[in-house]
């Protein structure tokens, strides 16, 4: 059994984002076999009989006493960066790097002016580096993600003769941790929807976006589908799970107010199309139990190829069909296990089609069998095995300290630069004190009456001043 740390850097609570939830689940999962700690910023409403909880400041906080403790240390995100003596405590610490981040903040900050943008990409990349160079081993959520952070690693020398002849396939350096499913059934124990909610009535066929409204996805799609749809259809409401961001760090999204300003454009806002506040983690199967069909679009861009939408894993739970836009993992495990439809980014019309032909398939029962064998592959105690594996038999990453990093080359290099500079300056220098002193000798030799004068002057205090300068240069 091993003393292990997982610090989460993001809120784990009652209310909790995909970050929260996953460090919250890791924790149970490995606290089956080991002494498990879970830290948590600031404060938490959560209880549990099988992990510790600790409450700490992420910024300025202390986790020192309790990590010196530990046999391994789980992180992510910006944990290293706040709490710098993590990395000195000669303990092996793995990373979680499930969440792009930088890709995500590409979307996010696209309209920042530069001179904010700039400096900000700055400091995340350095904060991303720090990760990947402090770690001995990492974990993702899907090959794709694993195939994204190689080309990070190698490109940081962490893939070399040492790491490649550890393991030739690298998994010892950075495995596969997919986001997984809760292993108890799922369980209506309140009607929150149908029936329940103002406008939403117990016949009608309710449309769930799982999550939350992110500037990288594209819910803006969605709403001018069900424009299209409504009158055709109008007992079909879509309702929006989560608006906001239950940590208020994670603020400044543009999304959630098109969104809002869009419905109410088109006439659906709270008569067709509906915006809940952030769902408690406990709540959220009322609402996916209700729903008939659960939709999450996106965009076409470099984030959505590595991202892994969390909440999809909460709709196999349920048994909820799914329409998703191409271009992800989640839709390539839609598409290859038939748990729904995927169409083209962006497109209107496809989507419309997708939803009116979703409604005529037979909802929860045509998917039943295929979200069957799903959930018995993705239980967060299953799921979790090669980071288990870790904990039980930890070890330090081979090549820590065999390599140079490009910093550490450069800095090397101009260090020896500027000695080669200072080296032939004080050449130069003791050659022209040389050149002067065979000069000056040579016209003493041919005049007499200089020579005397010049002994003379050898006694004066400037003279003396610069054979004590002479002296310092011949030494230097």
């Amino acid at each position: 059994m091993s003393n292990i740390l997982v610090i989460s850097g993001d809120n784990v609570g009652s209310n909790m984002g995909g970050v929260g939830v996953r460090n919250w689940e890791i924790a149970n999962a490995l606290s089956n076999q080991n002494d498990v700690t879970l830290a948590v910023p600031e404060s938490t409403d959560i209880t549990s009989e099988r992990v510790n909880i600790l409450p700490f400041k992420l910024e300025g906080g202390d986790l020192k006493p309790i990590a010196q403790e530990s046999d391994v240390i789980i992180l992510q995100g910006f944990a290293l960066h706040f709490h710098p003596y993590l990395a000195e405590l000669n303990i092996p610490i793995a990373v979680d790097l499930y969440v792009p981040s930088l890709l995500e903040g590409l979307v996010w900050h696209d309209k920042d002016d530069w001179e904010t943008w700039i400096p900000s990409y700055e400091e995340y990349f350095r904060v991303q580096l720090e990760l990947l160079l402090i770690g001995d081993f990492f974990f993702c959520a899907s090959e794709r993600q694993r195939d994204y952070w190689l080309g990070w690693l190698h490109a940081q020398k962490r893939i070399n003769p040492h790491t490649y002849r550890q393991d030739p396939t690298l998994r010892q350096l950075i495995d596969v941790i997919p986001f997984g499913l809760p292993s108890n059934e799922p369980v209506k124990t309140q009607q929150l929807l149908k029936g329940t909610h103002p406008g939403i009535e117990l016949d009608d066929k309710v449309i769930l976006w799982s999550g939350g409204l992110w500037d990288w996805l594209d819910p803006l799609t969605l709403i001018r589908a069900m424009g299209e749809l409504v009158p055709h259809h109008p007992q079909l409401k879509l309702y929006f799970l989560g608006t906001r961001h239950p940590n208020p760090i994670v603020s400044g999204m543009r999304m959630p107010d098109q969104a809002i300003k869009l419905s109410k454009e088109l006439g659906l806002y709270d008569r067709s199309v509906f915006f809940g506040e952030w769902v408690a983690y406990e709540q959220r199967v009322n609402y996916l139990l209700d729903a008939d069909l659960a939709v999450i679009t996106h965009p076409a861009h470099i984030e959505t190829r590595f991202s892994n939408r969390t909440r999809v894993l909460d709709c196999i739970w349920t048994s909820l069909p799914i329409i998703t836009t191409e271009g992800d993992a989640m839709a390539d495990w839609v598409q290859a296990e038939d748990l729904g439809f995927i169409v083209p980014p962006e497109d209107v019309e496809a989507l419309s089609k997708a939803i009116d032909r979703m409604l005529g398939s037979g909802g929860r029962d045509a998917y039943a069998e295929q979200f069957k064998k799903l959930r018995a592959q993705l239980g967060w105690d299953k799921v979790v095995n090669a980071l288990a594996d870790y904990c039980t038999a930890p070890y330090f990453a081979p090549d820590k300290g065999q390599y140079r990093t490009e910093i550490e080359r450069y800095r090397e290099d101009a260090e020896a630069h500027l000695q080669r500079v200072i080296s032939d300056k004080d050449a130069f220098l003791d050659q022209v004190v040389r050149d002067k002193d065979a000069i000056i000798d040579g016209i003493l030799q041919e005049n007499e009456d200089l020579k005397k004068l010049l002994e003379q002057y050898q006694n004066t205090l400037p003279f003396r001043i610069y054979l004590g300068m002479k002296r310092t240069i011949g030494k230097s």
